[in-house]
């Protein structure tokens, strides 16, 4: 009877244990490297080609690789899927490649070093061209807003807060040194909760501070449904693909929105990042 019990509990809890395994997701906040980039904020002459930048990623790929993700998620649309295929089976294969972005620097080599099957899912969004009914729509919508301005002669300059315009400066401020900092240490910093917090409050809520013209809460949300969209393609490849681990590289300004997605999802686990940039 014991034996009975007993193997009637290990097999509930075999269960109860594959059950709840979870997909551990580590979000790596990144600045886009080589100013390929159409932000009006961006980081230029880091020379990411030289010698130098070169032994930095390779710090910053070292580190990563004790992670072990069996699927890294970049910031380009599913369109271009084909073409970061073919750049990884090139790589593989040996092919001497001069590409300066994150996606291949980083990514790309991380899936090579790793000796992954296959390379960088793309997972990155944008309205146009729109698809479905729902983005048809919003396409409306926004042109409409678009056309407001300009028929009522609103300018661009909308009045900003002291605490936008201060944030908005320490930004500038700190992507003007990144270049001369070590890649390990920019990382660092992007992804530190205090920095976290300042790019969703300027990309997101602090359009909000003040609303001279009451266009703002439509500009909130509009930065907002990318990132609804990134997440929608991030969590139905993992629902898909049930990997164990797997690497978010994005710009830095859509990681706090997405770890909050993400995290109340049931299947998934976030990880500290900073754990894995010490």
């Amino acid at each position: 009877m014991n034996k009975i019990l007993l193997t009637i509990f290990l097999l509930t809890f075999c269960f109860y244990g594959q059950a709840q395994e979870k997909t551990e997701v580590l979000l790596l906040g990144t600045y886009h490297f080589g100013g390929n980039t159409t932000d009006s904020v961006k980081v230029i002459n880091d020379n990411i080609l030289g010698k130098k930048k070169q032994k930095e990623i390779d710090i910053v790929l070292n580190k990563l690789e004790k992670f072990k993700p069996d699927e890294i998620y970049i910031e380009n649309e599913p369109i271009q899927q084909v073409f970061w295929d073919s750049i990884f089976t090139e790589y593989k294969n040996g092919t001497d490649i001069k590409i300066k972005n994150e996606l291949f620097q980083i990514a790309t080599k991380l899936a090579v070093k790793l000796n992954l099957n296959h390379g960088a899912t793309c997972v990155d969004w944008h309205i146009k061209p729109e698809k479905t009914f729902a983005e048809k729509e919003y396409i409306k919508l926004f042109d409409s807003m678009n056309n407001y301005y300009s028929q009522n002669n609103i300018p661009d300059d909308e009045p900003q807060s002291k605490y936008e315009k201060e944030i908005i400066q320490k930004v500038k401020d700190f992507t003007k040194s990144m270049a001369d900092l070590e890649l390990i240490d920019v990382y660092r910093k992007l992804n530190s909760k205090s920095y976290l917090n300042e790019m969703f409050y300027t990309n997101i809520t602090s359009f909000l501070d003040i609303d001279k013209y009451n266009m703002n809460v439509f500009w909130s949300q509009n930065n907002m449904i990318r990132n609804v969209n990134i997440y929608q393609n991030i969590i139905q490849d993992i629902l898909k693909t049930k990997p164990k681990r797997v690497l978010v590289l994005i710009g830095v300004g859509h990681i706090k929105a997405l770890k909050n997605y993400l995290e109340v999802h049931p299947t998934i686990k976030i990880v500290d990042t900073e754990k894995y940039l010490e």
